[in-house]
């Protein structure tokens, strides 16, 4: 038992590993056409594009430890004998170092899991005993010109007393119709899968991933405000509530989602070049999803036999693997 979970976890995270340095040496080269993209499709293929390393280990290597998917894609071959088998370590002390590494990953990822969501708790408890519910969104009293979304499953809009008087009612209508879409999009929710399974990468590196994503986020709810009220006004509103910040500047939760915050630069030239931005049709994306599950199939086959190889390597002299 413990060669095997030892062998699935060296195998996921040295997978995790590999696929996410072939990501970030081919994002660059990808980066300026996920970019170009309507930001509604761009959000979510940038999103699903970090999010693969993570899932595409996971899942090929559970098809290598699954006997009828093992028996479906990996040609036969022979070590001892010819029967279906999972490549495992033979080593103890190599099956416990996978195995101390994997349950130290795991343990990791639940407790920013944790962590985040105590802190997103406490914030929203906090913030709905100071705020009075308008509707749709919260009203906290506060001269400051605060806007922001809060929470993963159920988010909640909250909105400043000093923003409210600040903004005229087009304004208002503009602000609150951003926020509902990152209320129905769920777009806290998405971020925090994307920290997660970009914390095998170096902090810079997560950090800027992480940026492009915000900024890209942050365009699709301006497009979608835009669809209503039109770009001008919706870049207009950016811009008023960005010198308001500027003149009385506010600070946000952690984890939030605020409306003038990050690049307003980039996301208003944004809005008025959206005539360039590339939408995609429903069979194009269809060959995306197509396309991925193909390579997971076949990369099971590879992943077998160059596990095997390695655990070979790390083996000791004559000691069979099977």
């Amino acid at each position: 038992m413990i060669n095997a979970i030892g062998s699935f976890a060296t195998i996921w995270l040295a997978l995790w590993l590999v696929l996410s340095v072939l990501f970030v040496l081919a994002y660059p080269v990808l980066r300026p056409s996920l970019l170009t993209l309507h930001p509604r499709y761009g959000s979510t293929l940038l999103l699903a594009y970090w999010i693969l390393p993570f899932a595409a280990a996971l899942l090929s290597t559970a098809f290598l430890f699954l006997p009828t998917a093992e028996n479906l894609l990996v040609d036969a071959h022979c070590h001892v004998d010819c029967d279906s088998h999972a490549p495992l370590i033979d080593s103890a002390g190599l099956a416990l170092f996978g195995v101390a590494v994997g349950a130290l990953v795991v343990l990791v990822l639940l407790l920013r899991y944790v962590t985040t969501l105590r802190k997103s708790r406490q914030l929203h408890a906090q913030f709905d005993y100071l705020g009075k519910r308008r509707g749709a969104w919260f009203e906290m009293d506060s001269e400051c010109p605060l806007v922001f979304t809060l929470g993963w499953w159920r988010p909640r809009i909250y909105l400043s007393s000093g923003l409210r008087r600040a903004c005229s009612a087009d304004d208002l209508a503009i602000i609150l119709l951003h926020e509902r879409a990152h209320q129905q999009r769920r777009d806290n929710l998405r971020l925090l899968v994307a920290r997660l399974c970009c914390a095998i990468l170096p902090g810079p590196l997560a950090r800027r991933v992480l940026s492009d994503l915000q900024v890209v986020t942050e365009e699709a709810c301006d497009f979608r405000a835009a669809e209503r009220f039109g770009a001008v006004a919706v870049a207009e509103t950016l811009l008023k509530v960005k010198r308001l910040l500027m003149v009385q500047p506010a600070n946000l939760p952690q984890d939030a989602m605020a409306f003038a915050e990050r690049d307003v630069e980039t996301r208003i030239k944004a809005l008025l070049r959206a005539s360039s931005r590339v939408s995609l049709h429903t069979w194009q994306l269809g060959l995306l999803l197509l396309g991925g599950a193909l390579a997971l199939v076949l990369m099971v086959g590879p992943l077998h036999h160059g596990s095997e190889w390695v655990i070979s390597q790390l083996s000791a002299p004559g000691t069979h693997l099977h």
